[in-house]
């Protein structure tokens, strides 16, 4: 493996998540939330999610593993995006949550109708417990329980795209025409991306006729790539929330008379300048390059 491109951004960026999990998520700690602030128990477990990935993300760089740290940088973004979504609700509107909230349901109509599908065009060649008479009459019954719920809540049922939550932002929009363009090249395989385990084994031979695979190839122009997405994805997610906190939440800082307050406005701040020492040390390498 040829290691990280550049070891000292992969440490800071791990020292933040670390910061992230020990003053905003509060890791280990227990959290007590009344029923107004179910949208924030959404958010900090989407933050749990989002440092794990990033933390699995930059693990992966530290090794040189840049093309499969790509689709954990994705899954950062989707959840940067619903983070930001959530945070951004309009004062005692609680649809974004609903949204949020009833997002499987919606996935497991979809799910029932391809399965339907799945069973009509396929019956014959399926396992025997597809080919149950009550199958499908179960699987319509789970349905209409869904949409009853849905109408219940008026909501759609069609789930909430990534575009559609990309477009509260126009550098988040950016990011998701170029993350998930490329992206979608490292995920579904393209040839573009599976020749780069080629090398060349001989001089004069291109790598489609004479070659061997090293699964330690790793490209720099790449890797910075993928960390900026992550490092960005982590960022617009902790940044969503302090502003919330900040702006709409402050009482979060005040102490009570049974202590000190939820959080401390100073780690935030520090978290804050952690990130601008990091995006700045990543611009001057990427200008070293």
């Amino acid at each position: 493996m040829n290691g990280s491109h550049a070891p000292e951004l992969t440490d800071l960026l791990k020292e933040i998540t670390e910061d992230i999990a020990k003053y905003v998520i509060k890791e280990g700690q227990p959290i007590i939330l009344i029923d107004e602030y179910s949208w924030y128990r959404e958010v900090l477990s989407l933050m749990a999610k989002q440092v794990n990935l990033c933390e699995s993300c930059i693990l992966l760089l530290e090794n040189g593993m840049e093309q499969e740290a790509y689709l954990l940088a994705r899954s950062q973004f989707n959840n940067a995006l619903w983070i930001k979504y959530l945070c951004e609700a309009e004062e005692g509107d609680n649809t974004r949550l609903k949204e949020f909230f009833y997002q499987p349901d919606i996935n497991q109509l979809r799910s029932n109708q391809n399965l339907k599908k799945m069973i009509r065009d396929f019956g014959d060649t399926l396992d025997d417990r597809f080919k149950n008479a009550e199958t499908i009459t179960k699987l319509n019954r789970g349905s209409r329980e869904i949409r009853k719920v849905l109408k219940r809540e008026n909501l759609g049922e069609s789930p909430k795209s990534i575009a559609e939550l990309a477009k509260q932002d126009p550098i988040l929009f950016g990011m998701y025409i170029t993350l998930y363009n490329e992206g979608s090249k490292f995920e579904h395989s393209d040839i573009s991306t599976t020749k780069l385990y080629r090398k060349q084994a001989a001089e004069g031979y291109p790598t489609d006729q004479v070659f061997i695979f090293d699964l330690g190839k790793s490209n720099k122009e790449g890797w910075f790539k993928v960390f900026q997405y992550s490092q960005m994805s982590l960022f617009f997610a902790f940044d969503s929330i302090c502003k919330r906190v900040k702006e709409r939440e402050s009482q979060l800082f005040e102490a009570t008379p049974y202590g000190k307050g939820a959080y401390s406005e100073e780690d935030f701040n520090r978290i804050l300048l952690k990130f601008n020492a990091c995006m700045s040390l990543y611009e001057k390498r990427e200008n070293e390059q």
